[in-house]
């Protein structure tokens, strides 16, 4: 049985775990004026819960909760973020270990040394299970050819702001659609995590990335240059259709340019679209992808 089908006991009861302790990091914390801009320390244990058993009985890494990417992933998520509260950090933390890596159950404490005279530190300790993160998964079709790098970067970011970024595809070199007289598009896909609904999800989300980055619409060429463009290409497993709008879920794209579904499908090459039944991998394999250039595209935070 693979170990992420498996469910877990709540973490007062007997069960298997991996602890990570005393993750000393730097951190940019707080919500006081002299805190804004300030690097200080913060302090992070990590009780993960796991079936061991499977992995002592076969002696085989894949079956056990492999602590260094999990590690690796805080790293990255408290390095590149700034965080008000101690509280949002431990349940980007706990998110992060349940949602990405598939933890069955998990502890985060995480203090700060010094933030309270008279004290050695000041600290949090959350407890979750994947129940506490039913949130809905969607995959974001991204594409800029306007300063597309700074742009691209700019928009994950944002992303990541907004919500809880799971992966991130490949960037690809794209020749343009429609109007052939401009730039080549750079273009990807996200997976992500929000609790948000689709239309609120536009609204909230990918309309103020557009306006921040200066997103200018031509009213009578939809293939006209563009600093950014994102649309949502899939939802959950879901087919919804936004009556007196063009706006449909999934986005007809997919089906119809390598461009949105090549990307998508290294993230989630198994995904059946929802209205054809076929695979993602197997979408991308019929289109027509001549022109199309994987690029070794480095962004500040990389997610494995």
């Amino acid at each position: 049985m693979d170990r992420r089908e498996q469910t877990a006991p709540p973490m007062d009861s007997p069960i298997d775990s991996i602890e990570i302790l005393n993750l000393r990091l730097r951190a940019r914390i707080g919500f006081s004026p002299h805190e804004l801009d300030t690097w200080q320390d913060v302090v992070i244990n990590l009780r993960l819960g796991s079936i061991a058993r499977l992995a002592g009985e076969s002696d085989d890494p894949a079956d056990a909760l492999n602590y260094k990417p999990i590690s690796k992933a805080i790293i990255q998520l408290v390095s590149s973020r700034r965080f008000a509260l101690l509280e949002k950090l431990a349940e980007e933390v706990a998110c992060l270990a349940i949602g990405r890596f598939g933890a069955a159950c998990v502890e985060v404490s995480v203090h700060k040394p010094g933030a309270l005279r008279h004290s050695d530190s000041v600290g949090v300790r959350i407890a979750r299970q994947p129940a506490d993160y039913a949130r809905n998964i969607a995959y974001i079709a991204l594409g800029s050819n306007i300063a597309p790098e700074q742009n691209l970067r700019a928009a994950i970011a944002l992303l990541r702001a907004w919500t809880t970024v799971l992966a991130l595809s490949p960037v690809y070199r794209s020749p343009p659609q429609g109007d052939r007289q401009q730039a080549d598009f750079l273009n990807m896909a996200v997976k992500l995590h929000t609790v948000r609904a689709p239309l609120e999800f536009k609204r909230r989300v990918i309309d103020r990335i557009e306006t921040a980055l200066k997103r200018q619409r031509a009213p009578h060429n939809v293939n006209a240059p563009r600093s950014i463009d994102l649309d949502i290409a899939l939802w959950n497993e879901e087919a919804l259709e936004y009556g007196g709008k063009p706006w449909r879920i999934p986005d007809p794209d997919i089906v119809r340019y390598a461009h949105v579904a090549v990307p998508l499908a290294e993230l989630a090459p198994g995904y059946r679209h929802p209205q054809t039944g076929e695979s993602l991998r197997k979408i991308a394999a019929r289109l027509d992808a001549n022109g199309m250039k994987k690029l070794d595209f480095d962004f500040d935070e990389k997610l494995d």
